[in-house]
């Protein structure tokens, strides 16, 4: 019931700003916090309303795991790590860990997007790249 009252909340990503701010409040259960990439957020609010569920929980996983969260990756990737959605929408998050700060555990959300061709990969590694 949840789900169906945030994807018509969110349908046409009408209330995006206030949604992406209440994702990255840190909880009383979370024990990392998140670091978006410029481009990330922009691949967050350009999701609908379906894919913000996904990607919603998928963020709140990441924030109790860590870099446990989610399947590593291989090749230049090999520090990163993917969440994937498994109903056939192709979606994936990429995460690295992040620097520490004052005690406090950052993960790097890097991209958001279709595994479309590997693109998302592909786009993670070029935005690795651009942050060095």
């Amino acid at each position: 019931m949840r789900n169906l009252y945030w994807m018509k909340m969110m349908a046409g990503n009408k209330n995006i700003n206030k949604h992406y701010e209440v994702i990255n409040k840190m909880n009383k259960n979370d024990y990392y916090v998140l670091n978006w990439f410029d481009k990330a957020k922009e691949d967050y609010f350009k999701l609908d309303g379906e894919q913000i569920v996904f990607v919603d929980k998928a963020l709140s996983r990441i924030k109790i795991m860590g870099m446990e969260a989610g399947q590593q990756l291989y090749g230049k990737l090999h520090n990163c790590r993917k969440l994937k959605n498994r109903k056939k929408k192709g979606l994936r998050i990429v995460f690295k860990e992040g620097n520490f700060f004052k005690d406090i555990d950052i993960i790097d959300i890097i991209v958001i997007g279709k595994r479309t061709d590997d693109e998302v990969y592909l786009e993670a590694e070029k935005r690795l790249n651009n942050e060095i």
